[in-house]
């Protein structure tokens, strides 16, 4: 996509308002700020021209599979239709934790989602710019635990540093995935096929699993880097101390065509790796990515938590013991 595509839609109408600047962007769409003849300001969001998957992009991009069966595959997707799945997914929900779609329209060049401003920076820029405030994640863990039992909703599906704004009022989620049954044919067995809009390096499983998302969005901000990077093969990894169970569920993902997991059997103990965490953030974080070290010291797999409260009652304990920051 070429700067002068985004150059030519400032100025461009979208009902009352005229985009005024791009303020952020992700693999199907771009976002602007827009204004009204009264001054009153609206993010507009364009579907990308193409999906973009000639670019570099400055972020996580989001990726689309099929499911058919038990198996996996890469699909491509038309931004247009991936900003129906979003518009449709948010409309009817209620809550000051998701951005919510005032207006949009899927006619062709005018096709567009326009939705409140959120004036605040996403929590990829605080990771960038510094230590992440546990306050910040345990608000994000609050509010998918509301999110997640709304039954209009249930999951956000796509829960990744770039779709999270830190904003005076708290961290509010844009940009949902999706995991759903799609009819890509007429035969009884495309009934089978699913479509899945989401981010492997979060939703590595493929499922509509915010809690690990959410967990490996911590592992990350606490150990500045992420532990699921690109996909990869088991046998990269041959001389790991890995467990058998831990071993097999990886080795029976990448059956299924899915190797977006595997990396997560170079996974060290954080303290191992960030000299001076403390003990109850290195037991947080490998809980969090349902890791643990068994009595072999193998790295094996473990069932972490159950739902969100838990995890916010465990950043709360982090604060009271005086750790604020990750």
């Amino acid at each position: 996509m070429s700067n002068q595509y985004v150059d030519d839609l400032i100025g461009t109408k979208f009902g009352d308002f005229a985009l005024r600047e791009l303020v952020g962007e992700g693999t199907f769409s771009h976002v602007f700020r827009a204004l009204d003849k009264h001054k009153n300001e609206k993010a507009i969001k364009i579907p990308r021209r193409f999906s973009g998957k000639e670019e570099r992009f400055e972020f996580v991009p989001t990726q689309v599979f099929i499911k058919r069966g038990q198996r996996f595959s890469p699909q491509e997707a038309s931004p247009i239709h991936i900003l129906r799945i979003q518009v449709a997914r948010t409309k009817q929900v209620i809550d000051q934790g998701i951005v919510r779609v005032e207006d949009y329209s899927f006619d062709g060049d005018n096709s567009h989602c326009r939705m409140p401003f959120l004036a605040g920076e996403t929590l990829r820029e605080y990771m960038r710019s510094g230590p992440v405030p546990v306050a910040v994640l345990r608000n994000l863990a609050l509010t998918l635990s509301r999110l997640n039992h709304l039954d209009s909703f249930g999951y956000h599906g796509d829960v990744k540093p770039e779709n999270m704004v830190v904003t005076a009022n708290g961290v509010i989620l844009v940009d949902c995935g999706y995991f759903g049954n799609v009819q890509v044919g007429e035969r009884l067995d495309d009934q089978q096929k699913t479509l899945i809009v989401t981010t492997p390096r979060y939703y590595p499983l493929l499922r509509p699993d915010d809690l690990l998302a959410f967990g490996l969005i911590m592992w990350e901000a606490a150990m500045r880097k992420p532990l699921l990077e690109s996909v990869a093969y088991s046998g990269d990894f041959p001389d790991n101390n890995v467990s058998d169970r831990l071993n097999d569920m990886v080795l029976e993902e990448e059956g299924l065509g899915n190797f977006n997991l595997t990396s997560i059997l170079k996974a060290e103990r954080p303290s191992h790796v960030r000299q001076g965490l403390p003990p109850q953030v290195d037991n947080l974080l490998l809980k969090a990515v349902r890791l643990q070290f068994n009595k072999k010291d193998e790295l094996d797999f473990d069932e972490g938590f159950e739902n969100f409260e838990e995890i916010a009652n465990e950043l709360r304990k982090l604060a009271q013991a005086g750790i604020h920051y990750l």
